[in-house]
């Protein structure tokens, strides 16, 4: 979030800071989720501006201020990204059948909207295989390939790194195939590198600690990914830091409530330190790719179990769950 902006913003509109960045993130973060869960809908500004509770007018000002991009152009860049996403996760349906289930109702202006945004079209970024192998906080696809994300372009470059090697994967780790129940959440946006997000996981816990939700028995923490980051610019990739909380609470202020999707999942249990989780993501990847699993349309997520109020120890105890058919 542009939070700076929006100071700037609020200041002009001559209003109550704290409790007006409040409330408007609040309303944002739920017109956020109603648009990634309608992306295949229409989506035109007084539609969403209605679910946020603003009129039009004012709805875009907000939104601009806080997200540093216009509603419309939010929106039209997550269908894009959830194009490529599926152009490398669904070999075999078309192009005009992702595009238009994205979203889009004319091919030649989803045409000119990729193109502009990846440096390619589609049919070229299709023939490259999907990064979901890191290493050193850069990602890389099977074939060893180097991802390379500018403003406006998109790209895939040839190295000598062997994605499969030992010291890139963890031994042994229990992985299985399970059923994960719904999990009902309140939850702080984060955007930005996942390499960064201490900083709102102890704004969440701190909130969490007040409100004696680290009381309550089998209390579980969450790291949902909405993003790709195989597509999705590093600064935009946005996560939900999130805690378990009953069904009749109501988080308040800049903390929001969700659902983490129910059912089938590539689940592997790990105890990490810092700097094994890379390892862990890429040893659930290639077994992803070694057992032939395909992606399923939910997010991607961390579940941490908590003990004795303690959110994390030494080594964080952690399942890492992947969407799949």
């Amino acid at each position: 979030m542009h939070l700076g902006n929006f100071y700037v913003f609020l200041q002009a509109m001559k209003v109550r800071q704290e409790t007006s960045v409040n409330d408007y993130i609040s309303r944002i973060n739920s017109v956020i989720i109603y648009i990634e869960k309608n992306i295949d809908k229409p989506l035109n500004l007084n539609k969403i501006a209605c679910h946020a509770s603003f009129s039009p007018f004012h709805f875009h000002r907000v939104f601009t201020a806080l997200e540093g991009e216009t509603p419309a152009d939010f929106i039209l860049r997550l269908r894009v990204e959830k194009v490529a996403r599926l152009l490398q996760e669904q070999k075999h349906t078309s192009i005009t059948e992702i595009a238009y289930s994205c979203g889009f109702n004319n091919y030649t202006s989803f045409n000119r909207a990729f193109r502009k945004h990846f440096g390619m079209t589609a049919q070229e970024f299709r023939k490259f295989e999907k990064a979901v192998f890191a290493k050193d906080k850069h990602f890389y696809n099977a074939k060893g390939e180097l991802l390379e994300r500018t403003d406006k372009a998109i790209s895939y470059e040839e190295t000598n790194v062997s994605t499969f090697e030992n010291d890139n994967i963890i031994q042994n780790a229990d992985i299985q195939v399970r059923r994960m129940p719904e999990y009902q959440v309140a939850y702080i946006r984060y955007v930005g590198s996942f390499y960064q997000i201490g900083e709102t996981y102890d704004k969440l816990l701190n909130w969490a600690t007040q409100n004696s939700l680290l009381d309550i028995p089998e209390t579980k923490l969450f790291t949902v990914y909405h993003d790709d980051p195989s597509v999705t610019k590093m600064d935009r990739h946005r996560q939900s830091v999130c805690i378990t909380i009953p069904n009749n609470f109501r988080p308040k202020g800049c903390v929001s409530k969700m659902l983490i999707d129910k059912g089938k999942y590539l689940v592997g249990y790990f105890e990490l330190s810092d700097i094994e989780f890379e390892k862990a993501w890429n040893t659930m990847y290639l077994t992803l790719i070694e057992k032939g699993y395909k992606f399923r349309n939910a997010n991607i997520y961390e579940m941490y179990e908590t003990v004795k109020n303690t959110p994390f120890s030494q080594s964080y105890k952690v399942y890492m769950c992947i969407p799949i058919e």
